[in-house]
């Protein structure tokens, strides 16, 4: 199956300006699955402050666009839960306009006052999109940790999703990890940082997307840009006759606690 897939990479500014911007990005570049940066329409600047519940106006906009373009979207943004607590939450948004999975971020930044901002996610869930394909959903400081990875890989993701907030001077070790993921488990990694300043940190673009094999199938700069790529989702299984890194595992030898 083929499957084009679009990086909006931008910066993060304010909820009704991003909005906008994201609505005349996929007017100009088609494609069937958009993914966006973390925390999309706020940023860092006091998310906490900012949440808004699953049905709130950032969402409803999302399903309202997704369904208007027949397209999927992925996002990060800070959710209000039901019992007032607020979580880094990626959403997925099927072209129909539905939410089909979220994920709340597991691995907080401290260095960044994440521990003060959200509450941990608890849990890992891959799910099933476009005629049967599973998915995963990771957020940005998620790609140090490649046990989700892994987790994810054995409920039988072929794609794992990755909005991010990631700073220009630990960009190249973005890259490294981005094709590290995707090789050693032999998945498709989509994952769209943003750009821009923001409290003394420049963010570091680089948008990407890696084969099964580890190949950058495409990867942005530095400038707010959208940029679609097709993925032939086939190669998961043709890249595991060859090479599979699942098969070939030795769980009985690793020990983590």
């Amino acid at each position: 199956m083929k499957l084009k897939v679009g990086l909006l990479q931008i910066n993060t500014t304010q909820r009704d300006e991003v909005l906008w911007k994201v609505r005349n990005m996929v007017t100009d570049v088609k494609a069937h699955l958009y993914v966006l940066p973390e925390l999309f329409t706020t940023g860092y600047k006091d998310p906490h402050l900012k949440a808004e519940p699953l049905d709130g106006p950032t969402v409803n906009f999302m399903r309202s666009l997704a369904s208007k373009v027949k397209a999927a979207f992925v996002f990060s943004y800070a959710r209000l839960g039901d019992d007032g607590k607020t979580r880094n939450t990626a959403v997925f948004v099927s072209p129909e306009g539905e939410v089909l999975a979220t994920y709340d971020k597991a691995h907080l930044f401290l260095p960044l006052g994440e521990g003060e901002m959200f509450v941990p996610g608890e849990s890992l869930n891959s799910f099933t999109a476009f005629n049967g394909i599973r998915f995963g959903l990771q957020i940005c400081y998620d790609l140090r940790f490649p046990e989700a990875f892994r987790t994810l890989t054995l409920e039988g993701a072929k794609v794992v999703l990755i909005p991010a907030q990631w700073p220009r001077s630990r960009v190249e070790i973005w890259r490294a990890f981005l094709v590290a993921r995707a090789a050693e488990n032999g998945i498709f990694v989509v994952a769209t940082n943003r750009i821009g300043m923001e409290k003394g940190v420049e963010y570091g673009g680089n948008s990407s997307v890696v084969s099964p094999s580890g190949d950058v199938l495409l990867r942005l700069g530095m400038e707010e840009v959208a940029s679609v790529v097709e993925v032939n989702l086939d190669q998961v299984e043709k890249n595991r006759n060859f090479i599979d890194v699942i098969r070939d595992r030795k769980p009985d030898l690793y020990r983590v606690s």
